[in-house]
């Protein structure tokens, strides 16, 4: 409704202490008015002897304000009537309501979004703090034993002493000494013969995984996917437009058989054959020499994720798919983000000879390496010795907290949840009752600030029975009576268990 008397402008606030004159402050408050609709077309301005008055301004203030203002467009003055706001932003603010659509993304990106609510909903990556009381989340370590003193004595190395290859933009590949260092490495932990020119550093294995999606397919290829298996990989490769083929997992590990049976031709597998990600299967070395004669035989690939290949706590590691084959069909992805901690954003891929360059060279339009900083510091970690000190202390003390929550887990949910230690890895699998919907339970549990994953989550056909993932890494010795005894309590709040 128009006012012929004017409007009072009450909501104009003015700072008479700022840089800022007061005839521009007022200005941009009418403006934005103007803009939000809250000031329609056609509305009656008080005149500026009013507004002087009413504002404890100068005449010459407001002039100024209102000839900015009428010059662009946003005031409309009328000889002997006043001044109006311009008739074109009449129902300015509902109209752009109405007429504001979704923003247009592309193909790739409306099917990235798809796929993360479909497998991401309910996550809150705030709850993502090992140091939350009630925190189950898996992968994700401790970080009050990370030697940080040696850490910052390394990086201080390096940043005393710049150089222009330190400050400057890097290696397309990565730093030659990290490289070096995990060619190295990976030889005397897991049995791969390769040389630093194979390796190739990136900004961890999700970096990886879509880079290899991008080089290996094309829309439609179809790819074998552990089910259930690992979430964010199988959504970097469904976002290039792969066609996943599910795949069973069994006590020996993925069912080839199946894939046989139901899509042979698979342009590519991903596996985490070390540790099954997150069943915590080993895959038997029968399996692994059938994986490797199928991708030979149909010219596919093998993505190796040596999920938590690191924290093993009984018996020896088979040896890496990588390592077994002779036909160059594997590729390995490794990460530092779990052994050392995840904001350093560094992982590596060790690619067969023909992919170096192709990889290569879709990575120097992608981004270029990490930061140089964070990659010489990793590689004196490496080479002078602290890095495999820290892997045995991290087992030592994950094995340990694994043992406490365990026990605790057994006196106090024995009844609802069976659990068995695992043999590696930084999660356990607590089985529910298979009436229950552990999707539901996690949701519910989340809302009383016990924060953990259902295994549906990470299912694309639904055939185990109900389960969540409970990571002991983030707890210590001294609290898991009292977490458990916290996720107990919200478990009989909810309706689960018996009052006692």
């Amino acid at each position: 409704m128009k006012s012929p008397a004017g409007l009072l402008l009450s909501a104009i606030e003015l700072d008479r202490a700022s840089a800022i004159p007061l005839y521009r402050q007022l200005y941009l408050q009418i403006r934005k008015q103007i803009l939000s609709g809250k000031m329609k077309g056609g509305v009656r301005l008080p005149s500026t002897r009013t507004l002087s008055k009413e504002l404890a301004l100068s005449r010459i203030t407001i002039l100024n304000a209102f000839d900015q203002l009428i010059a662009e467009g946003f005031l409309a003055s009328r000889t002997g009537a006043g001044t109006y706001v311009g008739n074109e932003w009449e129902s300015r603010g509902i109209a752009d309501e109405e007429q504001r659509q979704p923003p247009r993304l592309s193909d790739l990106s409306q099917s990235m979004l798809s796929l993360r609510s479909s497998h991401f909903r309910g996550v809150s990556y705030t709850d993502w703090d090992p140091a939350t009381p009630t925190s189950f989340l898996p992968s994700h370590s401790t970080y009050d034993a990370f030697p940080l003193a040696v850490w910052r004595r390394l990086m201080n190395r390096h940043l005393l002493k710049p150089t222009k290859a330190m400050l400057g933009y890097g290696e397309l590949q990565g730093l030659q000494a990290l490289r070096t260092a995990i060619a190295e490495y990976v030889f005397d932990a897991r049995g791969i013969d390769c040389s630093a020119e194979q390796v190739v550093i990136v900004s961890g294995a999700q970096q990886a995984f879509n880079l290899l999606g991008m080089l290996l397919l094309n829309p439609q290829d179809s790819v074998w996917m552990e089910d259930p298996g690992h979430i964010a990989a199988r959504i970097a490769l469904q976002a290039q437009g792969a066609q996943v083929v599910p795949l069973r997992i069994d006590g020996q590990g993925i069912d080839i058989q199946q894939g046989l049976a139901e899509c042979p031709d698979a342009r590519l597998v991903f596996t985490t054959p070390s540790r099954q990600h997150p069943l915590g299967v080993t895959m038997s070395y029968a399996r692994r020499q059938a994986l490797i004669d199928w991708a030979a035989q149909y010219q596919s690939w093998i993505i190796e994720d040596d999920c938590d290949s690191e924290f093993r706590y009984s018996g020896r590691l088979l040896p890496a798919l990588y390592a077994m084959d002779r036909m160059a069909r594997v590729i390995y992805v490794g990460t530092f983000s779990k052994v050392l901690f995840p904001s350093l954003r560094l992982g590596y891929v060790i690619l067969p000879q023909a992919l170096i360059e192709p990889f290569c060279t879709l990575r120097a339009v992608m981004d270029r390496s990490p930061p140089t900083l964070l990659q010489a510091t990793t590689a004196d970690f490496m080479r002078e010795g602290h890095f495999l000190g820290h892997i045995r202390r991290m087992r030592a003390l994950y094995q340990a907290r694994q043992q406490a929550l365990v026990e605790q887990l057994q006196q106090q949910l024995g009844g609802f949840f069976n659990i068995t230690p695992v043999e590696a890895g930084m999660h356990l699998i607590a089985w529910l009752p298979p009436t229950l919907d552990d999707d539901a339970i996690a949701r519910e549990l989340a809302r009383h600030n016990i924060h953990t994953y259902a295994l549906s989550d990470y299912c694309l056909e639904h055939v185990l029975p109900p389960a969540l993932l409970i990571g002991f890494a983030g707890t210590p010795e001294g609290q898991a009576q009292e977490r458990v005894a916290a996720l107990a309590r919200a478990l009989s709040k909810m309706g689960y268990l018996q009052a006692t």
